[in-house]
């Protein structure tokens, strides 16, 4: 199992570093707009996923660094939840020893009402977490969460995170149209999070992003709202919300040529365009089309449509 992939241009985080370190599709949750596919073990068991060589890791970590011109956050994200791993502490006070690259964790919450979790992502400069239900009925239909996981853990987490963590917190909310945009669901996320920003929060709850899925998922026919309720959503979770975007990223890396083996890393973690591939790589879209017909003659990749868009997968 690969530990290290990208960097990949990323809508929030620029060019991001991922760490990889939970299997393919482990994870507390099973949401529908995932794209990466159904989760293939639901559970909530923290403990060393994968064989660790911290002195290998920091090697590969230093060396992946000083090979790329741009790298704005070192985040632990990929294939699965990563606060499953009980090794995340180790491995974060590890980055932020190595580099001084802002570490950030993207994490669906879920196990953030647990001390043991707290403690181990409390080094980190970011902490993304995704809120994509207000309640109970729409948790577990959006979410699917393991067994005996309630949204009442994912509220107290929450409340734990902010009174604790005294770094930036980003609230990552998924629209998916007649699921969780009804104005009823506004009301009980505006009340949420104003319970979230009382007294004594040492946190900097610094956004709250309204994304959507544009994506391709197993799922499919997920519905994307439209740009007047996002915005009549906007406006009730207040000045912190903002609605995400596609790339607004200029291009600053310079490559001479395209390897096949960077498009089949990005493919791998997530459903890409050919523009996508372009920004992450810095190639001219022109060269990243003539590489990827030569991977799809060879089978190495493949394609589906999603909202009149191409994407390319493995």
């Amino acid at each position: 199992m690969e530990l290290f992939y990208g960097p990949v241009l990323s809508r929030r985080f620029g060019y991001s570093l991922g760490i990889d370190i939970i299997p393919y599709k482990v994870c507390s949750y099973d949401c529908i707009y995932c794209q990466l596919g159904s989760t293939t073990k639901k559970t909530v068991d923290r403990k060393s996923y994968i064989k660790l060589d911290m002195d290998q890791f920091e090697k590969d970590l230093t060396r992946i660094i000083d090979n790329n011109e741009r790298i704005d956050y070192v985040t632990f994200s990929g294939s699965g939840e990563p606060t499953l791993n009980i090794d995340l502490g180790k491995l974060i006070r590890k980055v932020k020893k190595t580099t001084g690259i802002p570490v950030a964790v993207l994490t669906n919450g879920s196990l953030l009402h647990r001390a043991d979790v707290l403690k181990d992502i409390i080094e980190a400069d970011l902490i993304k977490v995704s809120m994509d239900a207000p309640d109970q009925k729409i948790f577990e239909v959006i979410n699917k969460p393991y067994p005996g996981l309630h949204f009442a853990d994912l509220s107290r987490g929450l409340n734990m995170l902010m009174k604790n963590y005294r770094g930036r917190i980003w609230l990552e909310i998924m629209m998916i149209k007649g699921i969780n945009d009804s104005l009823e669901a506004a009301y009980d996320f505006e009340a949420l999070l104003k319970s979230l920003q009382k007294e004594y929060i040492k946190a900097d709850l610094e956004n709250i992003h309204l994304n959507t899925p544009i994506r391709p998922t197993e799922t499919g026919g997920l519905g994307i709202p439209d740009s007047k309720r996002l915005e009549e959503f906007r406006k009730m979770l207040g000045k912190k919300a903002v609605i995400i975007k596609d790339y607004e990223i200029s291009k600053d890396r310079k490559k001479d040529s395209i390897m096949a083996g960077d498009i089949i890393s990005l493919a791998r973690r997530r459903p890409v365009t050919v523009r996508d591939i372009s920004k992450s790589l810095d190639i001219n879209i022109n060269e990243v089309i003539k590489a990827i017909k030569v991977l799809i003659e060879r089978n190495e990749i493949r394609t589906r449509m999603h909202n009149n868009r191409k994407y390319y997968y493995v």
